[in-house]
């Protein structure tokens, strides 16, 4: 089975602090740690060393982070036929990570921003030969939507992760075959007010994909620690919970879990064990500093008491 990713690429650089800082407030920070990151670089590192077969378009700059991720994914193994230098400078991101794990990010998309319809339809290829086409949103919408029609008259089927957060078009949500969004993603989907917990989403997911017009195959929220729940195309709803770990850095656990659902999916798990699979791939990751080198192994997965089958 064979994965295309929309991806991007973020020169990452990441700042500790004891606390998340309030509007207009400085805090010194404890520590800083730099890493290649984002959020469609990591969706195709985490299929490729979960097993996956990949093909990744990511565009970097013409600048020495954009040689090294190249240089980087090809010592992964990786082909890197689609890691197009498509500006001076690549993307460029910040996050703030406080003691407790809690964080948040900004980001400039850089040579990410180049990524346009005709890059996308040079692709078309790699695209009709793929099982799966992934995408995020740290990359513009038309080529999304580009690739997502392609996909979808090739049989092709589409996940979409639309982090960081802006509204979905009602086309290419009728293009998703999956779609995962977080609890914050998710009051935003459905204009929602309040966070719900676990309980809520159980009961409620249905009626609020259903005022939604979602057709789709699968749409997951994902909760945390409490796990993730995942509404199906029968109208069927789940939860499976997440294992319990000490959080250290949950950046990147949503592209781990995203990494890890699909490939279970590829590799034809029920959507219990599919959930089940993809919330100890983002576990692993949040308990440990960085994404990079710690988007897990099939065999780092199966180590921890998890299996894909």
């Amino acid at each position: 089975m064979k994965a295309f990713v929309l991806g991007n690429y973020m020169n990452a650089h990441f700042l500790h602090v004891d606390r998340l800082p309030m509007p207009g407030e400085s805090l010194a920070a404890k520590r800083v740690f730099q890493e290649h990151g984002g959020k469609g670089l990591n969706l195709g590192l985490g299929l490729h060393r979960l097993g996956a077969e990949v093909d990744m378009l990511v565009p970097v700059g013409r600048d020495p982070a954009g040689q090294a991720v190249t240089q980087a994914l090809a010592d992964e193994g990786m082909r890197t036929d689609w890691v197009l230098p498509l500006a001076d400078q690549s993307g460029f991101g910040v996050g703030f990570i406080a003691a407790d794990g809690a964080n948040f990010l900004s980001a400039h998309l850089g040579a990410n921003a180049c990524l346009t319809e005709t890059v996308v339809m040079a692709a078309a290829a790699a695209i009709r030969s793929s099982d799966w086409l992934l995408a995020q949103f740290e990359i513009p919408a038309a080529p999304i939507l580009a690739a997502f029609r392609l996909a979808r008259e090739h049989g092709v089927a589409t996940y979409l992760n639309p982090s960081p957060w802006r509204a979905i078009s009602p086309e290419l949500l009728d293009l998703t075959d999956v779609l995962v969004v977080n609890e914050h993603e998710a009051g935003l989907l459905f204009g929602l007010s309040d966070q719900a917990g676990r309980q809520d989403w159980l009961e409620r997911l249905p009626m609020h994909a259903g005022r939604l017009g979602w057709n789709g195959r699968l749409l997951v929220v994902t909760l945390g620690d409490q796990g993730s729940v995942a509404l199906d195309a029968s109208g069927g709803i789940r939860h499976e919970p997440a294992p319990a770990v000490a959080q250290i850095d949950a950046t990147g656990a949503g592209d781990a879990f995203g990494a890890g659902l699909v490939f279970s999916l590829m590799r034809g798990a029920d959507i219990a064990e599919a959930l089940r699979f993809a919330n100890a791939c983002g576990a692993l990751i949040v308990a440990r500093e960085g994404i990079w080198a710690h988007l897990p192994t099939l065999a780092a997965v199966q180590s921890a008491g998890f299996s894909s089958d």
